[in-house]
């Protein structure tokens, strides 16, 4: 061959697959298709004369005809032909066997919810239900997916956790669905209350998954052998367990539920990150569960049974008169971070209700009458405090021990304790500074000073704050209480101020007590050591002062504008500590780099340009140190260019630390600091996005933390020992001697109810008890947690079928209606075949009685009748589609004209009398009327007809036209000749039955003769009879 030209290939003309391909006569010469243009995409699949083969997708050339014709059958709904294949069809063929789409005939008939199909299917002996049952519990329908678990294949392993062993490799491989996916996880995921019940009552189970750090055997196996398929069957089975239809039928308190495993999918996001979406995902579904379960609460009692729910009694009775509550369910529901639940309506009505217990319709009031209120009570703060002390069960003190009474002291409380540090700050002392006074005794030069007037009232504040931070630990706990961030702050501040209260009694004991230091008590500031405890203690004192301003931030939470604010700081506040973590990272590289570089020019080194110039000239990262705080105050353009700069001639050190040192800018100021900023701005954006969430949860926060009883009194007169608090003392005392003699058994105050109930009067309480006890027993009958539960569970089973009926119609329901409008039509084909087949008959028997009835009139006149030979005629063994085109043997036929027909007349003008027959005579014109009647009837006794009463041979000519009745030939039996003789035939007989019953029925010859004169007449008239056949589809 020459170069540059390549052989001419032989391809094969015929398509892959057939005989033909062997023959040589089928192979011809191709030239080489040119090179493609450069750059352009290269078609590879144009190699293929015939196109590329199906690899990927099965053919319906697989199939057998019957298997094809089974699977087309249930896809169009096409039960008579559905049937002749079960029964009818000869040779073996797969029952089971499926489509391009790996569907089988079971799974069509499923899919298109076709019932009678489904049934058929389930009564044949070799049937698979397979993924048809999961077919049935995506479609929805109830009925199909009762039959098909009925079924004898269907066990009760099967729909459970037993599902995929059950399958073969077919089904496995060609499902919808993954082989973990069961019946009752699947009718789970699609939340159908129905079938899932219907499977719940089957003892369908749900396995919970083990931990993720579980390491027994199956889960080490399970991970060995497909640690993906291992994720996924985790994350399908949370699906299910975290479905509100599982929950709703399954759980006996479904708000906890959706409360821990929401608690429980948030830490699996924690841990699985590639899954991390997918949790957090499900965990918002079941906050919006038990959001859902609460909207449906009707009465402030069905939220108070809700809220006030134990966590492990299941059926306690509820007691609607109580005149306490305990919100245990609230706190939990904080505690596993529910906010959409605690922010939801329901619960912060009550919860409003219970914080301005005590101040009816304040909220209906104007802002005015709310600011003077508050005045007059903050006027009166210290007289309500010692009424409380001396008489705490008075109205007045149930007054002070409501929960906003409690929450406004002690921000009065904590705004007086503001006010004397500000105090504290400009004491007169302050301005005794610089030479010694008074012989040199004053308090600035003081190394032990007593506490002043502001610093004691102080010091009472501090001490009533500790003693309230320690009632506070007591109650909650250590663990809940280091869960809170602003519990951290009090802690600092509160240490602060012990500290500065330590060293300045120690301070004083030294230096006034102590005879070795009583002789050096005052001493001019500037003398003084650098950690002396004055000093010290001052120092400490500021710290504290900072943080407690800071803490009135805390406050700001009950502000709708403020709460929101204060929220985004505190987010803000954890990217700044990450911020932090980053930036220390690049301040300590190049701190570390600039000190290695710049150490031989420390401070300590004479630089001498001559040998009688010699200069000591520090630089600013001669150390690690001076490394550190140059670069920290670089950000605030504090430093100065000229930082890196040598006294030496050396350029290239002097130009490698200003490259680094721009370096730094770059990197800490402009990328650093605006991706610092990006972070902030995102994180309150999230914030404000969700303002009104996180404003309603975070003040129920600080909400509860004042509903329970105890800490009325705000610092400091929280620390004065009430008559209540000795009560209490003494009555502890004896519950512990009884408890030593097994007498007394102790309750925690978590578990006690402690917070009035909204609204609870004694006297109307008495009345409703007493107007109860006249009624019903079994109305009166106490409600328990589960009927409530029950009620909201059946609420939101009805509201969510109802949201998912006005979905409105989709893709799915036109293809359902289209194969409806399908199954009816070949149902009504049927129907149709059996009409004509009875049709037939009718029409049978009928032209029997006409045949008789003609050949008792005519027998006078020598024509031959014979009876028929057929008992059937040719409808009943074709279809709408085969027209019955047998030939017509003379020996059929049962009616032969004479030969000289034309000279014969009926005298059929007078009708035949039941006692004999009458001789008529007549005259001219009669006669006349009866030749013409005659030539009728044997026109039409010469016309061939469809049904077995043939007239005459058939003779074969030339297909006349469809409107031509006269004359037509037997054998072309095409559908048009069919359907016109139908229609001739159908009005001759409309016009027979109507003659026939207008005649007496005791005169049998004479309606006999009255038929054949009407069928004589020959008219085509338009069939209105219910005897009427077409041929049409």
């Amino acid at each position: 061959m020459y170069a540059g030209v390549s052989a001419p290939r032989r391809y094969p003309t015929s398509t892959l697959g057939t005989s033909s391909v062997n023959s040589s006569s089928n192979w011809k010469i191709l030239t080489p298709s040119p090179r493609p243009p450069r750059g352009r995409p290269v078609n590879y699949g144009s190699n293929y004369p015939n196109g590329l083969p199906t690899v990927h997708i099965k053919t319906q050339d697989m199939l057998k005809p019957q298997e094809r014709k089974l699977l087309e059958a249930a896809e169009a709904g096409d039960k008579p032909t559905m049937l002749d294949v079960l029964y009818n069809s000869k040779g073996d063929f797969n029952l089971n066997a499926m489509d391009a789409m790996g569907r089988t005939a079971i799974e069509i008939a499923v899919d298109n919810e076709n019932i009678e199909i489904v049934e058929l299917l389930l009564q044949q002996e070799d049937i698979r239900i397979g993924n048809a049952l999961l077919c049935a519990i995506r479609e929805g329908v109830y009925r199909l997916v009762e039959m098909l678990i009925n079924h004898k294949s269907i066990t009760t392993e099967m729909l459970g956790p037993g599902w995929g062993k059950h399958l073969n490799e077919a089904e496995v491989s060609s499902s919808e669905y993954s082989s973990d996916i069961s019946p009752v996880i699947l009718a789970a995921h699609l939340n159908r209350f129905e079938i899932l019940q219907m499977l719940i009552r089957k003892d369908a189970i749900i396995e919970n998954p083990h931990k993720h750090s579980c390491c027994c055997q199956e889960c080490d196996r399970e991970r060995f052998n497909d640690s993906l398929h291992h994720s996924l069957k985790r994350i399908n089975t949370y699906r299910a367990l975290a479905s509100p239809a599982w929950m709703s039928l399954t759980s006996p308190d479904p708000i906890l539920s959706a409360f821990k495993l929401s608690w429980e999918l948030e830490k699996l996001a924690s841990l699985e990150h590639e899954f991390k979406d997918t949790y957090l995902q499900l965990s918002e579904q079941c906050k919006q569960y038990a959001c859902d379960l609460l909207s449906q609460c009707r009465s402030t009692e069905e939220v108070i049974s809700v809220l006030n729910k134990e966590e492990n009694n299941h059926d306690e009775n509820i007691d609607v008169w109580a005149s306490k509550l305990s919100l245990r369910r609230l706190k939990l529901a904080i505690k596993y971070k529910q906010k959409a639940f605690v922010a939801h309506p329901h619960c912060q009505q009550l919860l409003t209700s219970i914080w301005y217990e005590g101040f009816p319709g304040r909220q209906q009031r104007g802002s005015y009458w709310n600011f003077l209120m508050c005045a007059i009570l903050i006027l009166l703060w210290p007289v309500l405090a010692l009424s409380y002390i001396i008489m705490p069960k008075s109205k007045l003190g149930r007054i002070v021990r409501s929960p906003f009474m409690k929450f406004l002291y002690y921000s009065i409380s904590f705004g007086c304790f503001l006010i004397l540090l500000t105090l504290a700050t400009f004491e007169p002392y302050r301005y005794e500074k610089g030479a010694v006074r008074g012989g040199g005794k004053n308090r600035a030069s003081d190394r032990g000073p007593p506490p002043t007037v502001i610093e004691s009232l102080v010091l009472l504040w501090v001490m009533g704050m500790i003693w309230s931070e320690v009632k506070q630990l007591w109650d909650e706990g250590f663990k809940k209480y280091t869960l809170q961030w602003w519990n951290w702050l009090d802690f600092i501040m509160m240490c602060l101020y012990l500290c500065t209260i330590a060293l300045r009694v120690g301070a004083y004991y030294l230096f006034n007590y102590c005879q070795e230091f009583i002789n050096i008590k005052y001493m001019i500031r500037t003398y003084w050591d650098a950690f002396e405890p004055v000093l010290v203690a001052e120092g400490l004192f500021a710290v504290g002062n900072i943080f407690s301003f800071a803490r009135i931030i805390y406050l700001f939470q009950t502000n709708p504008y403020l709460g929101p604010l204060q929220i985004s700081l505190g987010c803000m506040l954890v990217d700044v500590a990450k911020f932090c973590f980053i930036f220390g990272l690049i301040i300590s590289s190049f701190s570390i780099g600039l000190a290695q570089l710049y150490w031989y020019y420390d401070s300590y080194t004479p630089v001498c340009i001559t040998p009688d110039n010699c200069k000591l000239e520090a630089n600013a990262f001669s150390d690690i140190a001076n490394s550190y705080m140059t670069l920290l105050w670089s950000l605030f353009s504090i430093t100065k260019v000229e930082d890196t700069d040598v006294l030496e001639e050396h350029y290239f050190t002097q130009w490698v630390g200003r490259g680094m040192f721009v370096t730094y800018h770059m990197t800490a100021i402009i990328v650093l600091l605006n991706m610092l900023i990006a972070m902030m701005s995102h994180s309150f954006q999230i914030i404000n996005d969700h303002a009104d969430l996180e404003w309603k949860f975070h003040r129920t926060k600080l909400w509860m933390t004042h509903f329970d009883e105890g800490s009325t009194l705000s610092p400091p007169f929280n620390i004065i020992i009430t008559p209540k608090a000795i009560y209490y003392f003494i009555t502890k005392i004896y519950n512990l001697f009884r408890w030593l003699c097994g007498k007394y058994q102790y309750q925690k105050s978590k578990t006690r109810a402690t917070i009035r109930r909204p609204g609870y009067s004694r006297k109307r309480n008495e009345m409703e008890k007493k107007c109860g006890s006249d009624t019903d027993e079994d109305e009166n009958k106490p409600l328990t947690y589960m009927d409530i539960m029950q009620r909201l569970v059946s609420r939101f089973i009805l509201q969510t079928k109802k949201d998912m009926k006005m979905d409105g119609v989709n893709e799915d329901d036109l293809l359902e209606i289209k194969q409806d409008i399908s199954s009816l039509r070949f149902e009504l084909r049927d129907d149709r075949r059996k009409e004509i087949v009875r049709s037939s008959s009718h029409i049978d028997a009928v032209k029997r009685d006409i045949m008789r009835t003609m050949s008792a009139s005519n027998r006078m006149f020598g024509y031959n009748l014979r009876s028929p030979r057929k008992d059937s005629v040719p409808e009943e063994n074709c279809n709408d589609f085969d027209v019955c085109g047998d030939s017509l043997e003379p020996s059929d036929i049962i009616f032969t004209t004479p030969t000289d027909a034309s000279s014969v007349f009926f005298n059929i003008d007078c009708p035949l009398i039941e006692d004999g027959i009458e001789e008529c005579t007549t005259d001219g014109n009669k006669q006349d009327e009866l030749v013409r009647k005659q030539s009728s009837i044997s026109q039409i006794l010469e016309t061939p007809s469809e049904s077995a009463f043939s007239m005459k041979p058939a003779i074969k000519k030339n297909r006349p036209s469809i409107y031509s009745i006269k004359n037509i030939p037997l054998n072309n039996t095409i559908e048009e000749l069919v359907e016109c003789w139908r229609n001739e035939m159908n009005s001759k007989l409309d016009k027979l039955i109507d003659e026939i019953n207008l005649q007496n029925s005791n005169k049998l010859r004479a309606r006999k003769s009255g038929a054949s004169v009407k069928f004589a007449e020959g008219k085509c008239i338009d069939p209105k009879s219910p005897s009427k056949v077409s041929f049409k589809d």
